[in-house]
């Protein structure tokens, strides 16, 4: 098991918990006691003998069925204000109505399809069903008069109805109504699961590189240390000159490597924001983080192109980015090796090119190493790395990563972004 995946597990996301729950609530609005009630009858039944309900105006028929028990919670209104009422008292109390039933000759100064705009317009995860004897609008007024982008949450049914009628709206809508808040129960989800993923995946590179920073500070101390002690005891000048000079550059390489490392640390911000960023001067930052494992781990580095390149981009990013790049190229030459970078400029892009000398990645695995969550480290790997590096190459700048074998040998990888243009 990853550890990514045994992360999601601890914070309980890959197992549903306090998903939505069923929602069976009907509001019944017919200025008719009589429908309304036949309705309900149908909807909740109290006995076995439900008729088939038409309209008070026309004759009523009587027709024995059996049901049993009661799936829906009713409530019954007879006026668009009462209606209008109970589905903001529903909302209060967040227990909201799934569907309704509406009447469309409700004998009021308003009718059923103008309410149902309205009742919309407060809830718009309403589903409505409107019944009628009449047919003083069609199909496409009504889908026109409440709009294209509500088209998905009406339907329509005729007086005289049958019971089996009725159960079928309401089943179809109060399920549709439970499968949207599911699949939004879901995606909400899906991106806290996505979020940690990377915030996990962002302090795992941290913490690598943290471990290179406090080497190279024990360095930089070992450095200053030193030649602190020379010029203490030196009666010579220039020694204490030289030694001196020593110990401000070693300084200032240590305020740098400080600083590279805070920047790296900003894409904690939840609205990080783009900035004309030159290329050159970001991969400098991210080798200088990387600089003591390169040493420690006999890896050369070889800069060529080097061309003056820009591009608008999130710069913490791209350090995130290339320190991850690098980091998979010294695990993919323990023993040392070269590391190759190459900058160039095309057209209207900026291509970086990123190149080891290690053996490669088998072709089996090529096509899913930016998968997320595979890894073929064992528990050493999240299988995140190349993943997030891809997201952030190319969902959130907009650009392309390409990773592939060298035809001489080890891996290259390739990134490509839209330069910058004066406007």
């Amino acid at each position: 098991m990853s550890n990514a995946v045994k992360l999601l597990q601890d914070q309980k996301l890959l197992i549903p918990s306090n998903s939505p729950v069923p929602n069976r609530k009907i509001l019944i609005v017919d200025d008719e006691p009589e429908i309304a009630k036949g309705i309900e009858r149908i909807l909740s039944p109290k006995d076995s003998n439900v008729r088939t309900i038409q309209s008070s105006r026309q004759k009523i028929s009587s027709k024995p069925a059996e049901q049993k028990g009661s799936e829906f919670e009713i409530v019954v209104v007879h006026t668009p204000e009462e209606a209008l009422a109970a589905i903001e008292q529903s909302l209060k109390d967040d227990r909201p109505f799934a569907m309704g039933f509406f009447d469309v000759m409700l004998g009021a100064k308003i009718d059923g399809i103008e309410l149902v705009k309205q009742a919309m317009q407060l809830d718009p995860y309403l589903f409505a069903v409107f019944v009628t004897a009449y047919h003083d609008r069609n199909v496409d007024a009504i889908g026109h008069f409440l709009g294209e982008d509500r088209r998905e949450k009406w339907d329509y049914i005729n007086k005289p109805f049958t019971e089996g009628e009725i159960l079928q709206k309401a089943r179809n809508a109060t399920s549709l109504w439970d499968l949207n808040r599911l699949k939004e129960w879901q995606a909400e989800r899906l991106s806290e699961a996505h979020q940690l993923l990377l915030s996990t995946e962002k302090h795992n590179a941290i913490a690598a590189i943290g471990r290179s920073v406090a080497h190279e500070f024990g360095n930089l101390l070992t450095h200053i240390i030193g030649h602190a002690e020379i010029a203490k005891f030196s009666d010579d000048i220039e020694d204490i000159k030289n030694s001196l000079d020593i110990i401000l550059k070693a300084g200032n390489t240590a305020a740098n490597v400080l600083k590279n490392f805070r920047n790296l640390n900003e894409s904690n911000d939840r609205h990080p924001e783009f900035h004309i960023v030159n290329l050159m001067r970001v991969l400098d930052e991210a080798l200088e983080l990387m600089e003591f494992r390169f040493r420690r781990h006999n890896i050369r580095v070889h800069k060529q192109g080097l061309e003056e390149m820009s591009c608008e981009a999130i710069k913490s990013s791209l350090v995130q980015v290339f320190a991850n790049v690098f980091i998979n190229a010294i695990h993919a030459m323990p023993q040392g090796g070269d590391l190759y970078i190459h900058l160039e400029s095309k057209a209207n892009a900026c291509n970086i090119q990123i190149r080891d000398t290690g053996g490669g990645i088998p072709e089996e695995h090529l096509v899913r190493v930016t998968e997320p969550l595979f890894t073929t480290k064992g528990s050493e790997g999240t299988g995140l790395g190349l993943a997030i590096c891809k997201e952030i190459v190319e969902v959130e700048h907009r650009g392309r990563f390409k990773i592939e074998n060298h035809k001489e040998g080890g891996v290259v990888v390739s990134l490509t972004f839209s330069k910058f243009q004066e406007r």
